[in-house]
């Protein structure tokens, strides 16, 4: 962050609010509640609710402190690539997803997997499709042997234990062991209870109501 910025908000009708005010990019506290008695107290409200007062804290308000929050930020979104652990030198990984017609449909899969090389820094992962579209199961799991894993990972990107996670696909990984008895399968968890979804699905309603709020 450059120096020269300033991040000083005048026109704010409640400004200054902190003595020696230097930043106002935070008008709220990201670590809120800090728990730092040097910083802040619990007090009761009116209605008898404990809460965590910042009223005398200008920490967040040091310019020092937001461009270390802002670092934090840039790293956390930003990630390098994790050297790849020894585990999974021998190691491939397949994402199978239902598949569509649609091509566009296809390449959130594919989104999927290149993220996942890049953080894991990983080389061997391939997607895999169950039908409308290739490669299905079989052909990937062929190229990572090929490749030489001799442990293949398979993750079904799926959203509820259908017949495709619970039935179809543990069929197809029993025929590839008969194919490949020297190679080691895991079948991983489809994505299911993940209160991450949850997550997803709040912040999905409130782009909706926003949205309904300005038409």
């Amino acid at each position: 962050m450059e120096k020269n910025i300033s991040r000083v908000n005048k026109v704010c009708k409640y400004f200054p609010c902190h003595i020696k005010l230097e930043d106002c990019t935070f008008c709220y506290c990201p670590y809120y509640p800090c728990g730092d008695d040097n910083r802040g107290n619990f007090i009761y409200t009116k209605d008898k609710h404990k809460v965590w007062s910042c009223q005398n804290c200008n920490w967040i308000h040091q310019k020092s402190v937001v461009d270390e929050i802002f670092k934090l930020i840039r790293n956390k979104y930003n990630p390098h690539p994790i050297k790849p652990e020894t585990g999974f030198k021998k190691t491939g990984i397949i994402i199978i997803g239902h598949g569509s017609k649609l091509a566009r449909a296809n390449k959130l899969l594919l989104k999927i997997v290149n993220a996942a090389r890049h953080s894991l820094g990983v080389k061997n992962i391939l997607p895999a499709y169950m039908q409308f579209h290739g490669p299905n199961l079989s052909v990937s799991i062929k190229k990572l042997v090929a490749r030489g894993c001799q442990r293949i990972i398979i993750v079904p990107f799926f959203l509820f234990k259908g017949n495709h996670v619970s039935i179809d696909i543990p069929s197809a990984i029993e025929a590839e062991k008969k194919r490949f008895r020297q190679i080691k399968f895991v079948f991983a968890k489809n994505l299911g209870d993940d209160e991450r979804l949850e997550e997803v699905v709040i912040e999905r309603i409130k782009e909706a109501t926003r949205c309904a709020q300005r038409k």
